[in-house]
Order: C-alpha cells, then structure tokens, then sequence
C-alpha cells in the first residue's frame, strides 16, 4: 500500500516538473538530446532514492529543490565527462515553419515576448559564471532564493547577492542599461 502511494506522488512529482527539469538540462548543456537523458536520469535516480529508504521521502523537505540538486549534479557529471562541448542554438527550427501564416496581433506580441525571453536566456550564458545559476533557476525556473540556496549549497543571502548582481549584469550585456 505505501509503495503504491508513493508511485501515485512520484508521478504527479514527474507531471509537475518534469518540464522544468529538461529546461534547466537544456539550458546548461545546450544540446536536447542529452537534455532528455539528464532529465530522465535525474527522475530515475529521484525514484531510487526513495525506494532505498522510504522514510526518506518523509525527510525531504523540498522536492523541487532535491531535483534540481540532483539534475545540477547529473550536469556536473556530464561536463567533467564530456572534452569537447557542442553548442547549439536554443531556437531548433527555422522561419520556414512559419512560412505563410497569419498571425493576430496579440500573436505577434507574444511571439516578440518570446523571442525576448529567448534572447535573455541566450544573454543569461554571459554574465558571470557564478551569477548564472542563480538568475536562471530565478527567473526562468521561478525557484525562490531559499529553493536556489539548498540547491546550490548556498545560504539565501548569497543567493539574494547572486540574482541582484547577476540581474545587473545581464540589463547590462542586453543593453537595457548604460
């Protein structure tokens, strides 16, 4: 019955934030491929680990912050694996699939926020390398400091530090500031 219980919760875990999880994949190793695999990893051994021990999930106290923890681990792992990286646009695909389509008005304005928002994440790979985690999983993920800090093994202060800083730095290399 308890087994059956937590299958139930992991799936509504997965459900929740599998998406996240291969954005902040992606957005680090710049390749969705292997994106896919971390993710996948990151979940499996989220799952091994609560099967061990089952009053282990009870001691967990943030989920969302245990599975970035273990994703941020899995990118470690890969890059000190990995010699050459191979570095992909994160736009996949071209204008051609938009070819002759009509878009509204609030279409385009969407698709202008979104390119936006793409430019910034782009931009977010520039600014100081201690600062990126932080402004990332901040801003894009919408983790609050306290969630950042357990997992970065930071306190919130640093990390409240960090966002500031790194939010400075990246107004400044996309020209929203002098």
């Amino acid at each position: 019955m308890r087994t059956e219980v937590a299958k139930n919760q992991f799936i509504a875990l997965y459900n929740a934030e599998a998406d996240a999880v291969f954005r902040y994949c992606f957005v680090r190793t710049s390749n969705r491929e292997v994106a896919l695999d971390l993710t996948q990893d990151t979940f499996i051994r989220f799952w091994d680990s609560l099967s061990r021990d089952e009053s282990r999930h009870s001691a967990i106290k943030n989920e969302r912050a245990f599975l970035f923890t273990i994703a941020r681990n899995l990118i470690i792992d890969w890059y000190r694996k990995k010699k050459t990286v191979s570095l992909e646009m994160l736009t996949e695909g071209s204008d051609e699939s938009s070819a002759g389509m009509q878009f509204s008005e609030s279409s385009k304005e969407e698709i202008e926020r979104l390119g936006e928002g793409r430019h910034l994440i782009e931009k977010i790979k520039e600014i100081d390398p201690i600062y990126q985690h932080a402004v990332y999983l901040r801003f894009v993920e919408d983790l609050k400091p306290k969630e950042i800090a357990d997992i970065l093994g930071e306190t919130a202060n640093v990390i409240s530090v960090h966002i500031n800083r790194g939010l400075k730095q990246l107004r400044y290399i996309a020209g929203y500031e002098d």
